[in-house]
């Protein structure tokens, strides 16, 4: 072996890491002890053995070997492995090779316990690890923890016994090949247990597989397979969460009688026979064994996937609506990241707001995995609605095919380990689906009203607003046929909306009335708000709304308007959307705002220098009792923003929709609402334009335009919920 070649080939190995398309994240390094350490790492990809020496070297600094099966020794696999420090499994000279370069700081290796790739992840048999089925099962392999064991004990005898009787190096030093110059490592050998979870885990023919179906003659269903699975998923792209869990230290275990005897005396050739330490090693390096497999799995990152696997599995065989799991995911989601322990174990994309499960699935996380049950045939689509598959869950898929017949269910076993987890998911998966509608409503609901409690206690000086008008609301009616969600305007808040609500609700519609972050409490308050918390809040809305009634419709006043118009260009399943004097360009939003455009171009180029102070503009609003006087620029900047994005997104709308606007629009401009219009995709469209100076136009009574407003806004909405 050629240490020299470990550096040598780094840069062939950072090529391969680069050109896998694999994204890697380190979680508990401060687990990485000092000294000499054997890595135990499930073992799921080929790749593992080509790519952890160097992901890990990148954090030790040290050349980190591996062993692999002997069957992968041929040609000029063989002659690089050689090189980088892979050791045949059947090398009759590996146990003397790991400890050597162990204790002498050489080199720390990587040992799969299961001691093959698990690919159906399938290891709990009641309460114990178990690699393979029927006639092949068996417990984990306990050498890691057998040659650490060994490693520590003649790391100590050599500290302790440099020399033999005659003066010479001691035996020990010879028999492994250590040289006069080899020094001993002072710290004591750890085994560290790794786990690595990858997501997504996809199989379908890529590149690689149709280059072996074409090249290769009688190319093995094994090949096909890893190709398949393994070519898709680091071809592709792939998360690889790396995950530390905390080391075995062997020094705890050198406190046996056998191994005291052992160090207090000369020790004599094949030691490694007595009777005593053979049964010490048997009975040591299996609880080694159970140990460090328990840390293993149980540091697995748990995923979209895993949470959908497991509420699949979950599920009769009845057939579902895509929504309802996507809604059991959801409170899925939540409950672990409201759990203390397990919130740490979660992939990235798990720790932010998961609303988008409920709207517009923005990420792929549902459509991804039901295509992958659609491509295995585990899920049949019957119309609009999905089942399971019956003889496709009830059979056992071949080891080197279960990646591919029944991925679902290998995604789910990976979750066995993790009892707690379990235990949490498995109550939300028996939840019926109208009990999660309403438990999912009411979270919802809840965490709108606590966000205002947390604002509300932001403020220095208490809220510039009454605390009445800035409250979100939700006006209940007995049918749940349809929904209405309102969105008040910019600098504005949900009392704005109120009397369209009540006329609403009279009409036999559910209301919501939202209040958008950073309204309602202190401009300060909201400087510090950006576009995505409206649109956060503007999707919970709707997810509420829609957990509530069969149709859902979105009604939007002015910048409310340009956010309800913006979420019906993403989500589906909208029956109408109505956008009353929504502003089309800033400059035309602004001129109400600001004393003259000069100074506002000014005050914001300031702004964007430093965005960290609070600039604020006074003004006159329409309604002063629910508007804020002082208006931030940092504000009218994300507004800006919206328009930006809603004017581009505007032909990707297709629902009905209706504009409203005020001819002499003294705010946005006359012709504001007529570009938004022309804009719109959809071919059922209306613009309806009254006779008013006022911007707001739908707040007043029976001597202003604003009834006629309200009149026609819920006639429209009636017309597509029927």
């Amino acid at each position: 072996m050629n240490r020299a070649a470990y550096f040598t080939t780094e840069l062939g190995l950072k090529t391969l890491a680069r050109l896998v398309k694999a994204s890697s994240r380190v979680h508990n390094d401060s687990h990485l002890p000092r000294g000499p350490v054997i890595f135990v790492i499930n073992h799921f990809t080929r790749l593992e053995t080509l790519l952890l020496p160097y992901y890990l070297y990148q954090l030790t600094h040290k050349p980190i070997w591996s062993l692999a099966s002997d069957s992968l020794f041929q040609g000029a696999l063989k002659s690089y492995f050689d090189r980088v420090g892979v050791v045949s499994t059947r090398n009759p000279q590996r146990d003397e090779l790991i400890i050597r370069t162990l204790i002498t700081s050489k080199a720390n290796w990587i040992i799969f316990p299961e001691g093959r790739m698990v690919k159906n992840k399938k290891l709990i048999r009641g309460k114990e690890f178990v690699v393979g089925d029927d006639d092949e099962a068996r417990a984990p392999h306990t050498g890691a923890a057998m040659l650490g064991l060994r490693a520590e004990i003649i790391r100590r005898i050599l500290i302790l016994h440099r020399l033999d009787n005659n003066g010479e190096n001691h035996w020990l030093r010879r028999h492994l090949g250590c040289s006069a110059a080899d020094e001993i490592d002072s710290d004591s050998v750890k085994v560290l247990p790794v786990n690595l979870t990858y997501y997504p885990i996809r199989a379908h023919d890529n590149f690689l597989s149709e280059l072996a179906a074409r090249f290769v003659k009688d190319p093995s269903e094994r090949m096909l397979e890893e190709l398949m699975a393994e070519g898709t998923m680091f071809l592709e792209g792939v998360d690889i969460d790396i995950r530390f869990g905390k080391p075995l230290d062997t020094a705890d275990y050198m406190h046996h009688g056998v191994v005291t005897s052992l160090l207090e005396n000369p020790v004599q050739e094949g030691f490694n026979s007595n009777p005593d330490l053979v049964a010490y090693f048997k009975n040591s390096s299996r609880r080694m064994m159970q140990i460090y497999m328990e840390r293993i799995y149980s540091a697995t990152t748990i995923n979209h996937d895993h949470i959908l696997a497991f509420l699949l599995r979950k599920r009769s065989f009845s057939p579902f609506d895509p929504i309802d799991l996507a809604r059991h995911a959801y409170l899925a989601a939540r409950a672990l990241q409201e759990n203390q322990q397990l919130r740490t174990s979660l992939h990235h994309s798990l720790a932010e707001d998961q609303v988008h499960l409920l709207t517009d699935d923005r990420y792929q996380k549902i459509s991804s995995f039901l295509d992958l049950g659609l491509e295995s045939q585990c899920l049949i689509a019957e119309e609009n609605r999905l089942r399971k598959h019956k003889d496709k869950w009830f059979e056992s898929a071949a080891f080197h095919q279960a990646r591919i017949a029944n991925p679902s269910e290998v995604i789910a076993n990976e979750l066995e380990p993790l009892k707690e987890v379990q235990k949490l998911l498995g109550s939300i998966g028996s939840m019926p689906d109208w009990l999660v509608r309403l438990r999912i409503a009411k979270s919802l609901y809840s965490f709108d009203q606590q966000l205002f409690k947390e604002e509300l206690a932001e403020c220095q000086s208490g809220s510039e607003i009454d605390r009445r008008f800035s409250t979100s609301y939700l006006l209940p009616v007995r049918s749940r046929r349809a929904g209405v969600v309102l969105v008040h305007s910019y600098l504005s808040v949900p009392q704005e909306m109120r009397e369209m609500a009540t006329m609403l609700r009279k009409k036999g519609f559910w209301v919501y009335g939202i209040r958008l972050p950073g309204h309602g409490t202190d401009p300060a308050l909201l400087s510090q708000k950006s576009l995505p918390d409206w649109r956060s809040a503007v999707e919970r809305g709707y997810a509420l709304m829609s957990a509530l009634c069969a149709q859902v419709a979105m009604v939007g006043f002015s910048a409310g308007g340009m956010l309800v118009l913006e979420l019906g260009s993403y989500v589906h399943h909208l029956s109408a959307v109505v956008a009353v004097c929504p502003p089309y360009v800033l400059q035309d939003y602004s001129r109400r705002f600001m004393p003259s455009m000069d100074i506002w171009n000014r005050l914001l180029s300031r702004w964007k220098r430093n965005q960290g102070g609070q600039k604020f503009v006074d003004f006159e609003p329409e309604n002063s009792d629910i508007n804020y006087h002082r208006n931030p620029i940092a504000g009218v900047d994300q507004v800006g923003a919206l328009l930006d994005t809603t004017r581009d997104r505007l032909k990707h709308l297709t629902h009905p929709a209706l504009i409203v606007s005020s001819d002499e629009d003294q705010i946005i401009g006359p012709r504001s609402s007529i570009k938004v219009y022309e804009k719109i995709g959809s071919e059922n469209k209306e613009l309806l334009r009254f006779s008013s100076a006022r911007h707001n136009i739908i707040t007043g009574d029976s001597s202003s335009v604003a009834p006629r407003v309200r009149e026609v806004v819920a006639s429209f909405i009636l017309s597509h919920t029927r």
